[in-house]
């Protein structure tokens, strides 16, 4: 703690309150620092005035403030930083805005304009939070010459005083500190009941019933309530979502994502709001976020979320963080598309930090989703008249975005260019930049992409970012051993303060092709069996067998690295492949995991395609491990789209191998080998 001469100055109501608050301040004032106690409207002593100018720090504290153990410890810390401004603690109960005139950065803000912000932030939340004036009238630290000076030019009321105090100066937050207004001191004791729910689901849907069940029952031990705003579903989604024990509000779609997810509110009771989509999972430990959400001290208005995607087809994985946990009473959603979290005012998105209590999994961006849904087409429909994006700037940036999911790149740069970049909107440049140093290097135009990469830093990107960018487009001029040195010069996951990502293991496949194309095939192979290991493999196995095969790296070597969870997807791409590589690689698997249906299951898919032959011999496997009625000869005499000859060689096979439920179409076999077809 700076050592100092402090001096705490308490604003009381009335004469009675001064026995109550000397034992209340005994417990977390040490003994040496002088109290004063006021009560509002009087004047101070000349003694205590003395005292006050001859102080090097005052501790303010109005009557309606409640304070933690350790309360000061942090403003005094802070003051000693930022001599020339005003310390305040943070505070739950005000959170929203302290946030408005204190930025996440710590920035030193003035105050000139805060009675005005304070009217405007009760307007905005009549009846539905604590009316409280000003966003830190609670407790402040300041050069004592500064109180004495606040205490001899007006009344002594809080509202006077800290008026006075603030006038054309600076504040800063001491976020380590906490007070809170002791109107609402009863609802913020810890363990204490409350009457509302803690937390609710909210979700918007449409034709998810291939998906949606996973959704739910990924929370059901996490939330209170789940709410789900359906937007004219034809499938079995509404029946899904009440058997699971939602709330379902059977809606309309208006071409507008935050209209949607605001209706949610309209029927959610709990105190925090978790939004996710049909196509994402929450996965994490669920008793510590509960704990961190019950925590009525926490000063947050909303928690950011990472997010891990996986694409293509599903084995390539990118992290985001957004915000996906917010205070219902604060906040709400904004923007047709891309909608984000804005706090209820409409001055600013919601102030969020990070959790690391859970994590989603999303599943939106695989091949089969993306096909699924349209995703591309409905995007760019709904961004071509997005009208609720906070600024041109963010509503061109996203309407790019939309143009290159349908292939439209170039007038995607040239959007950019036109209308985000130089826009004077700080957060859209800093994106924009970093999206077009990429779709600058698809096009080809690699001059201009190195200006862009050269700009990150000038964004306020750390230098990881820049390394990746650099990375990728060494390897698109063909030189692999630059790519190779920025793609190690990536040292670690890093998140940018806007929620945006880099890691090392997006790298992995482009590491592995430059190793290739410098002829170290057995290295790449071994690059992207080690990221397997940690359930990402960002080439797909088609292209991994080629390393392996051109390297001489067995497959024992794959196997033995294969989580168990990822064996599925693995299992998938053998049948992407052609039916020869697959039959070769799954002959080696099944002989290293001879009892493995995931496997088994693939060759009976695959055996479909194969020579009879080797069809027949999967058929055999299949068998001994008791699945002869999924071998692929069956499926082979009885398919019309198969050749008569193929057909007839593969019901005798199958008769042979004591398959008699295809005994019975020999006959109309025969008739059909006679007749042309």
């Amino acid at each position: 703690m700076i050592k100092t001469r402090v001096v705490v100055l308490v604003l009381l109501a009335d004469e009675r309150s001064r026995r109550n608050a000397r034992r209340y301040l005994s417990t977390i004032v040490p003994a040496s620092y002088p109290i004063i106690l006021l009560v509002e409207g009087q004047q101070l002593t000349s003694r205590d005035l003395d005292r006050l100018s001859q102080a090097d720090r005052v501790l303010v504290v109005s009557s309606a403030a409640s304070l933690t153990p350790g309360w000061l410890d942090e403003l005094l810390v802070i003051s000693g930083r930022y001599p020339e401004a005003v310390i305040v603690p943070g505070s739950p109960n005000v959170n929203g805005p302290q946030r408005q005139v204190l930025e996440e950065s710590q920035h030193i803000v003035t105050l000139a304009e805060q009675a005005e912000y304070a009217s405007h932030m009760r307007r905005a939340f009549a009846g539905t939070a604590q009316p409280i004036s000003y966003a830190s009238d609670l407790v402040a630290c300041a050069a004592g010459a500064w109180v004495q000076e606040s205490c001899t030019s007006g009344p002594t009321t809080s509202f006077a005083l800290f008026s006075s105090l603030y006038r054309h100066r600076a504040l800063v937050l001491a976020q380590g500190s906490i007070a809170f207004s002791s109107e609402v001191k009863t609802k913020l004791i810890p363990g204490a009941p409350t009457t509302t729910p803690l937390l609710s689901l909210c979700m918007i849907v449409k034709d998810e019933e291939s998906c949606l069940v996973e959704a739910l029952l990924s929370v059901r031990d996490l939330v209170d309530e789940m709410i789900v705003f359906d937007t004219g579903s034809t499938d079995a989604t509404v029946r899904i979502a009440r058997q699971h024990g939602a709330r379902v509000i059977e809606g309309e779609w208006r071409e507008d994502f935050a209209w949607a997810r605001n209706q949610t509110l309209n029927y959610a009771t709990g105190a925090w709001i978790l939004w996710i989509d049909a196509d994402e999972r929450v996965v994490g430990d669920r008793s510590a976020l509960r704990l961190r959400l019950e925590d009525p001290l926490a000063p947050y208005e909303a928690y950011s979320v990472r997010i891990e995607n996986a694409t293509g087809g599903g084995l390539s994985l990118t992290n985001h963080f957004a915000n996906r946990l917010f205070r219902r009473k604060d906040c709400y959603w904004r923007g047709a598309i891309h909608e984000t979290v804005w706090y209820r005012d409409d001055q600013r998105s919601a102030y969020s930090v990070l959790q690391p209590d859970i994590h989603l999994r999303h599943i939106g961006y695989l091949d089969t989703e993306m096909t699924r849904k349209s995703k591309a087409e409905r995007n760019l429909r709904i961004s071509e008249v997005n009208g609720s994006a906070a600024s041109e700037a963010e509503a061109a940036l996203h309407e790019a975005r939309s143009m290159t999911m349908s292939g439209r790149l170039e007038e995607a740069v040239a959007l950019v260019e036109e209308q985000v970049l130089g826009s004077g909107v700080p957060l859209m440049e800093r994106v924009g930049m970093l999206a077009i140093s990429f779709w600058y290097r698809a096009l080809g135009r690699y001059e201009q992409a190195e200006w862009a990469i050269e700009q990150l830093s000038e964004h306020g990107f750390h230098e990881y970012f820049g390394f990746h960018d650099r990375a990728h487009l060494a390897f698109a001029q063909g030189q692999f051993e630059e790519a190779l040195h920025w793609i190690d010069a990536v040292g670690g996951f890093v998140v940018d303060r806007d929620g945006l990502t880099v890691n090392p293991t997006t790298l992995l496949g482009l590491k592995a092709r430059a190793l290739a194309a410098l002829g170290r095939d057995a290295e790449a192979a071994r690059v992207i069996i080690a990221g397997l290991a940690q359930g990402v493999m960002d080439v797909h196995l088609a292209e991994l067998a080629g390393f392996m095969e051109r390297g001489g790296v067995d497959v024992a070597e794959l196997l033995a690295a294969l989580p168990d969870d990822k064996e599925q997807l693995v299992a998938a791409q053998l049948l992407q492949v052609s039916p020869q590589l697959a039959d070769r690689l799954l002959t080696e698997l099944i002989e290293l995991r001879p009892d493995d249906r995931t496997l088994l299951a693939a060759a009976s898919l695959v055996g479909r395609h194969l020579e009879i032959e080797r069809a027949s011999y999967w058929s055999r496997v299949l068998i001994e491990h008791g699945l002869g009625q999924q071998a692929p000869v069956v499926w082979l005499a009885t398919n019309a789209e198969v050749s008569i000859e193929t057909r007839m060689a593969a019901a005798k096979e199958a008769v042979a191998l004591g398959q008699t439920e295809v005994a019975r179409v020999l006959d109309e076999l025969a008739d059909l080998e006679r007749t042309p077809v």
